[in-house]
């Protein structure tokens, strides 16, 4: 019998007492979210406002469906944007480099079917940095539809070191020595037309920071799922999305708390 090579934790930031409560709470929303998921495997029927000028493409993260999204994107809908979903990502545990061609479909659908809307991505965690790696290789060919940029939310663009701690390559792909993610931090062409929203305690991306180049704001929520359906963070997304498109809405209707 194979034994398993022990864990290096060297490196890797102790959990502090004030995380617990936040883990706790954020991974009941997350096995909520789950659930849901499951229990109704239907594809997505939110689309927002018909004629709207602002298209959001929601990019969940790993081991999220696209119901994941679902909080955020009525917020969205309440403001007067569009919104469309990547259910084709299943629970996004392909590596960043395969993900992004299958959002790139996404935005050549709504943009060919909305030839004058602005279309912004919004990501979570990992969708951020496929959202990035759409918006990079999409400008080495101005023939492709261009998104006006991406809003990440909980994105770890330097990567974790608490992904060591978690199997599965898919996880194992947010190590901070990642040579995909040392590549795309690399690619600093797209990182003006990112925005960058993040919690005030994230357990799973410690010590997270807006990378240079880029622009963004703290929340004072806390948790790495759970803002997903706060309106500080709904409200955090729209001034980002007004920001690049120059579009403004107005503030989505007040949510019930998630639960």
């Amino acid at each position: 019998m194979r034994v398993p090579a022990p864990i290096d934790l060297s490196g890797i930031d102790p959990i502090a007492p004030e995380e617990v409560r936040v883990w706790a709470r954020d991974y009941a929303f997350a096995a909520h979210m789950h659930v849901r998921s499951a229990l109704d495997p239907s594809p997505p029927r939110l689309t927002g406002m018909p004629g709207a000028r602002v298209h959001a493409v929601l990019i969940p993260g790993v081991v999220e469906t696209w119901r994941f999204m679902e909080p955020l994107a009525k917020r969205l809908v309440q403001a007067g944007h569009a919104v469309h979903f990547v259910p084709d990502l299943g629970r996004n545990l392909r590596p960043v480099l395969e993900s992004a061609p299958v959002v790139g479909a996404v935005v050549d659908r709504v943009a060919a079917a909305h030839p004058h809307a602005r279309i912004v991505l919004v990501g979570h965690s990992k969708g951020g940095l496929i959202g990035k790696r759409v918006l990079v290789d999409r400008a080495l060919d101005a023939a492709q539809a261009q998104p006006a940029g991406l809003v990440a939310l909980a994105t770890p663009f330097a990567g974790s070191s608490r992904a060591r701690l978690l199997p599965g390559g898919y996880i194992r792909e947010f190590d901070p020595s990642n040579a995909m993610l040392a590549a795309l931090a690399a690619e600093r062409s797209a990182d003006a037309r990112i925005r960058v929203v993040l919690p005030r305690i994230d357990p799973h991306v410690p010590q997270n920071r807006v990378p240079d180049g880029m622009r963004g704001v703290r929340l004072e929520a806390a948790g790495h799922f759970r803002p997903l359906a706060t309106r500080e963070a709904a409200d955090a997304v729209l001034a980002a999305i007004a920001e690049l498109t120059g579009e403004s809405a107005a503030s989505p209707a007040p949510p019930a708390q998630p639960r």
